[in-house]
């Protein structure tokens, strides 16, 4: 003869299984790629401050242009557990064959401090560094980082690190002479501080000049 089932058994099992179904319900909706776009990089964070992480992701689209294919950033926001399109940008990642000689210039993003970074590598002999930081404020994703590094052995290498919140620039020329191994530094601190500052949405990196008062110096971020 079959015990009867115990009431409480029943209860758990229930209980049990709406625990289930409530965290299955929890799980956010996963993201469709757009069609012949490839996902390069893509990172979660805080990005406006509201205690709840955004997703960054970065598409390689398969459009192709006078230096590669083109890139874009998606930025999306949860809205009742669902991923939504918050933002979108396309120029602050350059192309696949910008890197000249090194190949694929893009080398990642990160999320730190509530900031979007980016950080772009190329050359050839010549060799250079992009780090760009872009943070969410007046509506928009506004550049507040710029880091340069730039140059060749046995000739000139150029540090240019400029904070666009607060307008100080540091900046550092080092000139070497491998022949008569040898080196000298030359280093300023400045500040400039900008109008309006660049936003994501129209921004490519190395289009932006930074010229040196009484100096021919200049600088591409």
């Amino acid at each position: 003869m079959k015990k009867p089932i115990s009431p409480c058994f029943l209860i758990l099992f229930l209980l049990s299984f709406m625990f289930c179904e409530s965290q299955e319900n929890k799980k956010p909706e996963i993201i469709e790629t757009p069609k012949h776009f490839k996902i390069l990089d893509e990172k979660e964070g805080d990005l406006d401050k509201d205690g709840v992480f955004e997703k960054v992701i970065v598409y390689d689209t398969e459009k192709e242009t006078d230096m590669g294919t083109e890139r874009q950033i998606y930025i999306y926001k949860k809205n009742h557990n669902k991923w939504e399109l918050w933002k979108k940008s396309v120029g602050a990642i350059l192309p696949s064959q910008h890197g000249g000689m090194l190949g694929d210039p893009f080398q990642g993003i990160s999320i730190e401090r509530n900031c979007i970074v980016i950080n772009h590598s190329g050359g050839a002999r010549q060799k250079w560094h992009y780090t760009h930081r872009f943070r969410y404020q007046n509506n928009s994703f506004q550049l507040i980082g710029a880091t340069v590094n730039f140059g060749s052995p046995c000739d000139n290498f150029y540090n240019f690190d400029y904070n666009l919140s607060n307008g100080k620039i540091n900046y550092k020329k080092e000139t070497s002479d491998c022949i008569n191994k040898s080196s000298k530094i030359e280093k300023k601190e400045i500040t400039r501080k900008l109008k309006t500052l660049p936003t994501m949405a129209n921004f490519y990196p190395g289009n932006n000049k930074f010229f040196f008062p009484n100096s021919e110096t200049i600088i591409y971020y």
